[in-house]
């Protein structure tokens, strides 16, 4: 070998090393992160007035052993959270992205700064209808627990829950709604779900019409209302009717598995989250629901 050959060959190694340095650092990255996918649906708020609730959300924030991570979208479009309110419609918020490895615990909702009363608003029809502007605040992170570990490929996949009943609240003073988002998240593939119908009956001069069925976390716990104090629902759902309003049901979704106290109110469409009402709660029983299952559970 000629020393020109030889010169060429410690040149190219000298070029290589590096390069093949910053090769493997990559792939050392890229296995220390996972694949996040997340759905959302919503539940309806307690006026069953309302027909659209709209903002941009910016996207998602998640509290980590590393502190937080956000992922977000390049174009926020508005949203109309009634729009998965009924059924199981979901919306697909993010789709494999990528997180970085370490554990994470909480999950909130972040939306767009400054958002005019054309990009965030209530609309409410029959009585007192109108198109109200709404606030936009931070809401409280919903419990997940999750990790992600160096070197190990993995994949989450979980939905949030919107209680829009535990979320909105409207200011008689400056005619306007606040959204403070109540979020629930649970692993997609564990949803569980407590469904059945209801013949409870009503004090003189209620229906069922405008009742709601709450879900405390726990057993035997003495159910109270939305007013930021004391117990507070985990889950709730509007009564449902059939076309007559003779018959009566109800659907709490979206919930993990656990021991659970539920209630029932007739007046659950007085239920405002920023003052404290007296639902008159009755036929309080203790439910356990078994991860992914569909818990029928009449209440007589």
């Amino acid at each position: 070998m000629s020393s020109i050959q030889l010169i060429g060959l410690l040149q190219r190694s000298a070029w290589s090393l590096p390069r093949l340095g910053a090769i493997a650092l990559l792939a050392l990255l890229a296995g220390c992160e996972g694949d996040v996918t997340v759905d959302m649906t919503t539940e309806a708020p307690a006026n069953p007035n309302i027909t659209q609730v709209q903002a941009r959300v910016r996207g998602l924030e998640f509290t980590g052993s590393s502190g937080t991570e956000t992922l977000e979208f390049t174009d926020p479009q508005p949203l109309d959270f009634m729009d998965y309110a009924l059924d199981d419609n979901t919306f697909r918020l993010f789709t494999s992205e990528k997180l970085p490895e370490g554990r994470y615990t909480g999950v909130r909702l972040l939306f767009e700064d400054d958002q005019d009363e054309d990009e965030a608003f209530v609309v409410v029809t029959g009585n007192n209808s109108g198109t109200f502007p709404m606030n936009l605040a931070a809401g409280e992170s919903a419990s997940i627990d999750f990790e992600f570990e160096d070197n190990d490929s993995q994949s989450e996949a979980f939905t949030l829950m919107l209680d829009l009943r535990q979320s909105l609240s409207f200011d008689d003073d400056n005619d306007e709604y606040t959204l403070t988002p109540v979020l629930r998240a649970v692993r997609t593939e564990d949803i569980g779900t407590i469904q059945g119908n209801l013949t409870v009956s009503c004090p003189a001069g209620d229906t069922l019409i405008t009742g709601a069925v709450y879900l405390f976390q726990g057993q035997d716990i003495t159910p109270d209302d939305l007013d930021g104090a004391g117990v507070e629902p985990f889950a709730t759902s509007p009564v449902f009717t059939s076309n007559n309003n003779t018959s009566f049901f109800y659907s709490l979704r979206v919930l993990p598995e656990g021991n659970y106290t539920m209630a029932a109110t007739c007046i659950g469409n007085d239920d405002d989250p920023a003052s404290d009402e007296d639902l008159e709660f009755r036929n309080i029983v203790n439910v356990e629901l078994d991860e992914g299952e569909v818990l029928n559970r009449d209440l007589p």
